[in-house]
């Protein structure tokens, strides 16, 4: 029994998809080898390039007597109703990398032919909208040369587990839990409020050394407070705390002046 199952909607549009990122990966790994020399080839040549490897894809992908269909179509499994393909579908098929190759490289920053620009993407949507309706036809490729797209063999009923979606879930709420709540709990005034009330108990009590107490780093430029705290801390982190509680003795900071020491 022969039966040939249409292909979904969604894998026809998975398909052209990973066909795109297939190029997209494909481009970045033969780039990246005129990184270092002859990089001016890229920029010159570029659009000559990305038709090659198109062509070159294809030829050992859909022309291919083996495979017969491409990356996107043998991932999911799906291919032409028509094969092999004929020489004018193949004809077809080489024109539409032609014809991608001159409207980015010549069309797409001319001016003057905007409205030719609009009337292709126009017709892009349209094909589309058509495509969704009907399920057939996915590009104007598929639709000038009446492929339709079926699947290798029978589906089969799949029973889905969602227990990898629950693990994502939990993982992304935690995730975004300690994401706001770290930077709550690490900041001065949490530290401050923990060392007032809980100073001996779960949080060790500050004494005034050469480490300041702010950002625990050995002390540049020593401030110390005008008023009753005489602690000092490094200027940057000093000028942090005016009107804000000394993390040592926790007495409101007002101002600050440069620390004098004794020559005794």
């Amino acid at each position: 029994m022969n039966d040939q199952i249409s292909s979904l909607r969604t894998p026809q549009i998975d398909a052209n998809l990973l066909d795109e990122d297939f190029n997209s990966i494909n481009w970045e790994i033969f780039s990246s080898i005129f990184r270092y020399n002859y990089s001016h080839l890229i920029h010159l040549f570029k659009h000559e390039f990305q038709l090659f490897l198109r062509v070159l894809t294809s030829y050992n992908t859909i022309f291919s007597s083996r495979y017969s269909a491409t990356i996107g179509q043998q991932l999911l499994q799906i291919k032409y109703s028509s094969l092999p393909l004929t020489r004018y579908q193949k004809f077809l098929y080489l024109s539409s990398f032609i014809f991608s190759y001159i409207y980015e490289k010549f069309l797409v920053d001319y001016r003057r032919l905007l409205p030719f620009q609009f009337l292709y993407k126009l017709l892009l949507f349209i094909n589309f909208l058509v495509f969704l309706h009907k399920g057939k036809y996915i590009n104007l490729f598929e639709r000038l040369t009446r492929l339709n797209t079926i699947h290798n063999h029978l589906p089969s009923l799949r029973i889905l587990d969602y227990s990898y979606m629950k693990r994502e879930l939990i993982w992304h709420t935690l995730n975004e839990t300690l994401g706001t709540l770290i930077p709550f709990l690490t900041s001065l005034k949490i530290r401050t409020f923990m060392r007032k009330y809980f100073s001996g108990i779960i949080i060790k009590q500050l004494e005034q050394t050469n480490i300041c107490s702010v950002c625990e780093q050995t002390i540049v430029m020593p401030h110390q407070s005008i008023g009753d705290c005489k602690h000092y801390f490094c200027y940057v982190c000093a000028y942090s705390l005016i009107q804000q509680s000394c993390p040592i003795c926790f007495k409101t900071i007002d101002n600050i002046k440069p620390k004098e020491f004794s020559l005794k």
